[in-house]
């Protein structure tokens, strides 16, 4: 064990106790099987779907929030519960969920979709945040346009910036995504280097990871469809220490996705190497990014058994945020048909 602390031991102890109520390999695969309506009866049997009992709607969105909200719950009680020296850590952590609501708005203004806006993002996240007057405000752009040259009069300016000038080239909504995500992994980074050293390195081991993983899809992305995005690289410089430097930068100096695809094979990951095969066979993109995440969340459940301080609380909430993603997407899969034997192949945690 590491990094053992009188001030952080009540919530490594808690992770621990809610660690257990996490779906199982077993539970994904006897959910997936399901058809929608069976699956939604289903889910309500477990700690994560007792929020349904109260709210039976089977409107997939309205499921979506209600999942969301659970996993905010874990954060309010966490971000209660720590000690002074981890809060502003924790708490960068948070605004990612403020980067998911903008994420949100920016898709459904891409989209033309009709959709009340104020239902697609969580307005929890930004009552936790102290920040419900920002994102209305955000909420009342009438188009994408709009809604970058409000941003640019915030905190995000430079990170629109930068994307949106790729945005024009691309015509794709994904850069201006990856720029929202610098932004709470910069501040990550900054808070994280402020802890003393014995809580430093498991904090930097945990935004390592994730600043590892978004930038492998945003270098892949580009590469599959082949646009330069060298200056959106350039908002999250590469950190010195970060694992698998060196494959990283070759990355980032090779364009073509093929040379890509050897390199990630030099991760020695299996997971890595399931969706390389399933990208080759049906030539779906998705793939190469769910092996991505299913290689991290992997390094991060390590993690959960080796630490017992601030690393082993990041990674319970990693996991519960990726469970919450492969749950919504069951349920827009499902709701559309698809077939389950690919869609097992979309699921995270079944790779």
């Amino acid at each position: 064990m590491a990094n053992i602390s009188p001030d952080i031991s009540f919530l490594a102890s808690y992770v621990r106790g809610q660690h257990a109520k996490l779906l199982s390999i077993s539970d994904f695969e006897g959910l997936i099987n399901k058809p929608y309506e069976v699956f939604i009866n289903d889910l309500k049997s477990f700690e994560i779907g007792h929020i349904l009992r109260q709210n039976p709607s089977y409107q997939s969105h309205e499921i979506e929030r209600f999942l969301t909200t659970r996993l905010l719950d874990q954060y309010s009680f966490i971000l209660k519960n720590t000690p002074v020296w981890a809060r502003n850590f924790i708490e960068s952590y948070t605004v990612k969920f403020e980067v998911m609501n903008l994420q949100r708005i920016a898709r459904y203004l891409y989209s033309n979709a009709e959709i009340n806006m104020r239902e697609a993002i969580n307005l929890r996240s930004q009552e936790m945040l102290g920040r419900t007057a920002f994102i209305a405000k955000m909420l009342r752009c009438n188009d994408l346009a709009e809604l970058l040259e409000t941003l640019k009069q915030t905190e995000y300016a430079a990170e629109i910036e930068v994307a949106e000038n790729i945005y024009s080239n691309v015509g794709d909504i994904w850069p201006i995504e990856f720029a929202f995500d610098t932004y709470y992994l910069k501040q990550m980074l900054a808070e994280a280097s402020k802890l003393r050293r014995k809580y430093k390195d498991g904090a930097l081991t945990f935004v390592h990871q994730e600043i590892l993983t978004n930038l492998l899809l945003v270098i892949l992305k580009a590469d599959f469809v082949e646009v330069d995005v060298s200056d959106a690289l350039k908002l999250l410089p590469l950190p010195d220490n970060i694992p698998f430097k060196r494959q990283l930068s070759s990355l980032i100096s090779e364009p073509s996705l093929k040379t890509d695809l050897e390199i990630l094979k030099s991760f020695n990951s299996e997971k890595i190497n399931q969706g390389i095969k399933w990208y080759k066979e049906d030539q779906m993109f998705l793939h190469i990014e769910i092996a991505i995440r299913a290689r991290g969340l992997a390094a991060l459940k390590k993690s959960f058994y080796e630490d017992y301080g601030i690393l082993s609380v990041l990674s319970y909430l990693k996991q519960y945020e990726t469970q919450i993603q492969d749950l919504n997407k069951l349920l827009y899969l499902k709701e559309y048909k698809f077939p389950i034997e690919k869609t097992r192949e979309l699921i995270i945690n079944l790779l």
